[in-house]
């Protein structure tokens, strides 16, 4: 709702107001024939007739078709009118109290150039009557041009001015409401993005640990039917633990088991050890290790990078390449720490894009470039047949 639909009713209130006091005022100039005050009471009240037909329809109204600048036309003409008769009836000094409330009525009410033409023409109106009444003497004319002069320039200032703050009110308005609407759809974005950063984050948490260590528990489970039962079951219970272990610090975005039963600055080289000895264990494969004595200090989100790597790449190796050996490498530069996972399995059937690099690489590539580290798989060259998987992260 704008201004003047706000205002609707002091509109209503002041033109009835000023007209009703003007001629309460007229009926009480004693100095003045009944008939001249009877014929100006008759003027006001046309004009307030005129308000209510013509012009309360056009307050506020931003219709600027043909017919609202006609309906305006005849308004400001039936007001004007309404004031001359009521000037020649008494005299021109009683015409000003109703162009008081008048000359803002024509801003609300019409365009620009409208509204001006008719705060022009009312006062030069005005202006020949006082004339008339003077009988067109050479003192008469200037004052008459001068005062007409005088309310023309005052209505356009006032009347320019006050729409310019009232369209800029308006405008900051739609911008503040344009603000909040882009705020609440960024704040939606952002939810959404935020939303997806965690499905993304459970996706990859859950196929680098519970996944891997359910496919274990199968792989065991089948195991144990060829014999060796206890063993098998006791391995099937541990992998369960861990993967229970797992599934509590995914949900509570804690850091992974391996890492958090480990000290700082070794706690990579132990967890690593760790998810060495229980593949060995549990799947049969071989896995040997080269890890330096000494790290470089890493964040807890590039160690975290190095562990679900190494624990991805020891899946791929048994599950895809059906490698009977893996070694399990970390190699300290200037840039950082990389991480090599080689096995002797079956290699690609094709080489790596990013239609047939499967989820996992992809969710590992992900995952290194949010701690600004790379991630890549290559078929083996030299050596025998399998892949070599390498993430480097920043030190």
């Amino acid at each position: 709702m704008d201004f003047f639909e706000r205002s609707r009713i002091g509109w209503h209130a002041a033109w009835y107001g000023v007209l009703g006091v003007t001629a309460l005022t007229v009926a009480a100039l004693g100095s003045a024939p009944p008939p001249d005050r009877l014929t100006a009471v008759a003027a006001l009240a046309a004009a307030a007739l005129a308000y209510a037909v013509l012009g309360r329809k056009l307050l506020g109204d931003d219709d600027d078709r043909p017919r609202a600048r006609v309906r305006f036309a005849m308004y400001a003409a039936a007001v004007t009118g309404c004031l001359v008769v009521l000037s020649v009836a008494l005299s021109p000094g009683i015409a000003l109290p109703p162009l008081f409330v008048f000359f803002p009525q024509v801003w609300a009410m019409a365009p620009r150039w409208w509204a001006i033409g008719a705060v022009v023409v009312t006062p030069a109106a005005l202006g020949l009557v006082d004339v008339a009444q003077r009988g067109w003497d050479q003192a008469a004319v200037p004052d008459a041009v001068a005062t007409a002069f005088l309310q023309s320039a005052a209505a356009v200032v006032l009347g320019l001015w006050i729409t310019g703050l009232v369209r800029e009110s308006e405008e900051r308005a739609s911008l503040l409401a344009e603000l909040t609407a882009t705020r609440a759809e960024l704040a939606a974005a952002e939810h959404a993005r935020g939303v997806h950063a965690e499905r993304e984050r459970l996706a990859g948490e859950i196929h680098d640990t519970l996944a891997q260590g359910f496919l274990s528990i199968v792989a065991l489970a089948q195991a144990a039917h060829d014999g060796q039962t206890h063993q098998r079951l006791d391995l099937i219970e541990a992998t369960a633990r861990a993967n229970l272990a797992e599934a509590r610090a995914i949900v509570a975005a804690h850091t992974p088991p391996d890492l958090a039963a480990g000290l700082s600055p070794h706690r990579l080289v132990g967890a690593l050890e760790r998810l060495a000895a229980r593949t060995t264990a549990t799947d049969g494969t071989a896995v040997e290790l080269d890890l330096p004595g000494v790290l470089p200090p890493l964040t807890s989100e590039a160690e975290v990078v190095l562990l679900r790597a190494a624990q991805e790449g020891l899946g791929n190796a048994r599950r895809h390449g059906a490698a009977a050996r893996v070694v399990l490498a970390l190699a300290v530069d200037v840039e950082g720490v990389e991480l090599t996972v080689t096995d002797d399995g079956t290699g690609l059937a094709a080489p790596p894009t990013s239609t047939n690099t499967g989820y996992g690489l992809a969710a590992m590539a992900a995952r290194a470039a949010q701690v600004g580290g790379s991630a890549v798989l290559e078929q083996r060259t030299g050596g025998g047949a399998g892949c070599v998987l390498r993430v480097r992260v920043p030190a």
